[in-house]
């Protein structure tokens, strides 16, 4: 007995303390999550020639596409994710990688143009000095990596006792440094597109550049003051709708380096429209953020020119990225008919991954419910809200889920819950309120039907007992003998024994 009492107790606590620590998790702040960021990082500041350098291209907080020049050229889609560059220094110079794009923040889920670059120095390897001593012309063939040992032999006493007043390789290089030339300005710098903004002088390092929509690969050319230097970041670039970022360095012999920057927006507006529920979208030319899982990028051909669209081939999707009054979105496009069909607008909404479709005219009607806009979780999507107050805290919304099906899913307001709405028939209070009282009767007669049979059981039960009872009564006889003539009295006494002995035994029964 004591220790299933135990075992209860055990229990109880148990589930005590888990409520306990529910109740402490689900109060718990939530964290901050950082703004979306852009970074580039370099493994060393500075290599010699023929050594090997990684940059790293990182994406946090959100996800883009990210276009990589300079040392390094790639374009390629970041979601909160990094990518390593290994790049070798195959001259004295620099070495630059620029990484920029148009990033969703998974925060606040708006776009940011985001630019970011990193520099590394690659130095010639220095030569020993010759002297004229034995001991620094037999080390004059070691290479730089043996340099230090090399001059700390050479400072080493010897044989030949080098003068005091000779100065050592130690003191001849900074001499030989002082001597190169540290001039890193540009004497000229030029695009082949549009112009400078400010016009170019040596002293300043920041320009714009604004060019048509039209405009997708820009010339950069410079030249350095001084003819020891050397440049980096010059020639074709490829250029983004939007905003571009291109650095030109200019190094100077001693290592020392100057950075032009050149900021070139290209103007973003569409340069293909389509038609669409009578309305006029353009193809946007910006680069969108879209699930590599589900679709590809492709392209393809309108009036002549050709856009980006992007691909399920598995669900015989084709979309396209249109623009209206600012607002972009993704839209189904019918390759047969050459039409944009539905709107398809991907997002993840209470830890389901739903895209928002257009609800057909056939389907915008239904009985008991308003077609209207329901917001959930922060966000404005079309569905439909019940005309029934009792039901103010529920909507129903038609959405396509992540294996292209088509489905109804019902949104609780009180508990911001979404879940699949099975058979997307809506039912009404007053409708569930006739269904409960038809249920109601229902009940009611089986009631009544079991309280009958019941009562039926306990009257034939009643019967049989009466019945068994009256065969087990005791026989009267009369006082009398079969003649009719009255009995004796040892005869009378000998009734009453046999009638006692019968009332005995019916009471036992």
């Amino acid at each position: 007995m004591e220790v299933k009492m135990r075992k209860k107790i055990t229990k109880f606590l148990a589930g005590i303390s888990v409520a306990i620590l529910a109740v402490t998790v689900l109060n718990l702040p939530k964290k901050h999550i950082a703004a979306a960021g852009l970074s580039v990082s370099c493994s060393s500041s500075t290599i010699y020639v023929g050594d090997t350098v990684t940059f790293t291209v990182s994406v946090s907080g959100g996800a883009g596409m990210v276009a990589v020049s300079g040392a390094a050229n790639d374009s390629d889609w970041f979601e909160n994710n990094s990518r390593s560059y290994t790049v070798k220094g195959t001259s004295a110079g620099s070495l630059s990688v620029y990484a920029s794009g148009t990033i969703a923040d998974f925060n606040t889920e708006k776009d940011q143009s985001l630019s970011s670059s990193c520099t590394v120095v690659v130095k010639e390897r220095s030569k020993p000095s010759n002297n004229s001593n034995n001991n620094s012309s037999s080390n004059s063939g070691n290479n730089d990596t043996s340099q230090n040992n090399n001059d700390d032999y050479n400072n080493a006493p010897s044989n030949n006792d080098t003068p005091k007043n000779e100065p050592s390789n130690k003191t001849e290089k900074p001499k030989e440094e002082e001597k190169k030339n540290k001039d890193s300005s540009l004497k000229s710098l030029s695009v082949s597109e549009g112009k400078l903004s400010p016009a170019f002088q040596a002293g300043t390092t920041s320009y714009k550049v604004d060019l048509p929509g039209s405009v997708d690969t820009l010339k950069v050319s410079a030249a350095a003051n001084n003819s020891k230097a050397s440049l980096s970041g010059i020639g074709k670039k490829k250029l983004k709708p939007g905003n571009n970022t291109i650095q030109v360095i200019c190094t100077a012999e001693n290592g020392t380096s100057t950075t032009y920057t050149i900021k070139v927006h290209v103007d973003e507006k569409p340069l293909v429209f389509v038609n669409y529920q009578g309305k006029k979208l353009g193809v946007s030319r910006s680069v969108a953020k879209l699930s590599k899982k589900l679709f590809e990028e492709t392209k393809l051909t309108i009036d002549g020119k050709v856009v980006p669209t992007w691909t399920n081939k598995s669900l015989h999707m084709t979309l396209l990225y249109l623009e209206n009054d600012d607002k972009k979105d993704f839209y189904f496009y019918d390759t047969d008919k050459k039409e944009v069909t539905s709107i398809y607008r991907p997002m993840g909404l209470l830890g389901e991954n739903i895209a928002i479709i257009d609800v057909p005219k056939a389907l915008q009607k239904r009985t008991g419910m308003v077609f209207t806009t329901v917001k959930v979780d922060g966000k404005e999507l079309p569905g439909w809200t019940y005309q029934d107050k009792a039901f103010a805290d529920y909507a129903l919304l038609y959405v396509m889920n992540d294996a292209g099906d088509k489905v109804y899913y019902q949104y609780e307001k009180t508990g911001n819950t979404l879940q699949r709405y099975a058979g997307g028939a809506a039912i009404t209070q007053n409708a569930y309120e006739k269904l409960l009282k038809a249920h109601e009767e229902e009940t009611k007669q089986l009631k009544l039907i079991v309280y009958g049979l019941c009562a039926l059981s306990a009257i034939l039960f009643l019967a049989i007992l009466i019945i068994c009872v009256k065969k087990r009564k005791p026989k009267h006889f009369n006082k009398i003998d079969v003649k009719g003539k009255p009995l004796s009295k040892s005869a009378e006494i000998e009734h009453e024994s046999l009638v006692k002995m019968q009332q005995e035994d019916g009471e036992n029964f």
